[in-house]
């Protein structure tokens, strides 16, 4: 595919802070836009972001690099973007920079082929399927209810508490139905970093309690977001009392990036004991990096990823991170991050890679019902 031109621009994310969005046009005049988010919460191994402005002006530096050769595939235009970069953590050209590159190729290729960005996505993560004999299935939704931690305003520790739901209608009828309560309760419902309800004075325990109590056989799940604790001064959950108390069948970050011992001990107990129906989940213990998800891998120190392309910076990466944890039976849950825009990539990367969950937040604020609404333009 030969890039005709490349156009960077500094928007806003769903903070009101700046972020890039970039557009590549082939010359077919097939084109791509995509848009970066961040973090809120971020794991100290993920890529470096550099200032939008800065970004943008590194996309001015390199254009003609890339405008001037022919890439035949996503690898190698991702590929030519890690060599231009030169760093290990992607600070040069940063990691945000390269990232609304890559998607925005990514969109445009597909385009390009007569495909959707889903179906081009399949193409390159499974070469061995046919498209024609492909099967897409909605992946089940990590639905954002309630949120503490760094995301809420209340007394809860933990970050997100979400339920595990098959279908959207199902999340939003649980969502309206604790809205309805906190209201009843006279709590606010004014809503947190994801769109999700945040009530002042609830600890743990209670929040969980209010959750379970509109859940009609619905699993939860929880990003426990253990690294930013020490921080905050916070205490770690009994993790014995809210899985023996509650229906969770995920926990996300339990634990510190760095505490790869007690990862190691928490599995072993756990999926032993839970006869492997509980997600221990990395996020900040691998942020999308190949390198650490094998050593979570040999290490046995839990059995899904997270999943976030900004936490790495390219397509490809992220598709290789996707083919490792499938390869190894590990869960993958495709997500957005706290400071999110309204570009709906990562629905078609969990479509395409056939992820078996997502994290999208809550089924409120636009740039997160974006994505919900691109998985039913979907598969419907």
């Amino acid at each position: 595919m030969k890039i005709n031109s490349i156009k960077t621009r500094v928007i806003l994310n769903s903070a009101g802070a700046k972020t890039i969005e970039t557009k590549v046009t082939l010359s077919d005049g097939s084109f791509g836009v995509a848009s970066v988010p961040g973090g809120i919460s971020k794991g100290k191994s993920e890529v470096t972001s550099i200032e939008p402005i800065e970004s943008a002006k590194r996309v001015g530096e390199i254009s003609e690099k890339l405008t001037s050769r022919e890439f035949d595939s996503q690898k190698e235009f991702d590929s030519f973007l890690i060599e231009l970069d030169g760093t290990s953590d992607k600070s040069n050209l940063g990691g945000n920079t390269m990232l609304s590159l890559s998607v925005a190729f990514c969109k445009a290729c597909a385009k390009a082929e007569g495909l959707e960005t889903y179906q081009y996505i399949h193409n390159i993560h499974n070469p061995e399927k046919l498209l024609s004999e492909a099967k897409f299935f909605m992946p089940r939704m990590m639905m954002l209810i309630l949120e503490g931690g760094l995301h809420g305003s209340g007394g809860a520790t933990i970050q997100e508490f979400m339920a595990i739901v098959e279908t959207i209608d199902r999340g939003v009828e649980i969502y309206k139905s604790v809205k309805n309560e906190l209201h009843k309760l006279g709590q606010s419902t004014n809503v947190g970093a994801e769109g999700a309800f945040s009530p002042d004075g609830y600890d743990n325990e209670q929040i969980l309690s209010l959750l379970n109590g509109y859940l009609h056989g619905e699993k939860i799940a929880l990003d426990i977001a253990a690294s930013s604790f020490s921080e905050a001064g916070w205490e770690l959950p009994d993790y014995d009392v809210i899985l023996g108390n509650y229906p969770v069948e995920s926990i996300e970050d339990q634990y510190g990036e760095d505490d790869w011992a007690n990862w190691e001990l928490f599995a072993r107990e756990k999926l032993s004991n839970m006869k492997n129906k509980l997600m221990i989940v990395t996020d900040d213990l691998t942020t999308t990096n190949p390198a650490i998800l094998e050593k979570a891998i040999a290490r046995e120190v839990g059995n899904a990823i997270v999943v976030k392309p900004n936490q790495i910076g390219t397509v490809s990466e992220t598709l290789q991170v996707i083919k490792m944890a499938q390869n190894s039976t590990w869960k993958v849950v495709i997500s957005h991050r706290g400071t999110d825009t309204n570009d709906d990539f990562i629905a078609d990367l969990a479509i395409g890679s056939g992820a078996e969950f997502v994290k999208f937040g809550a089924p409120a604020r636009g740039e997160r019902v974006a994505k919900y609404n691109r998985l039913t333009e979907i598969i419907g």
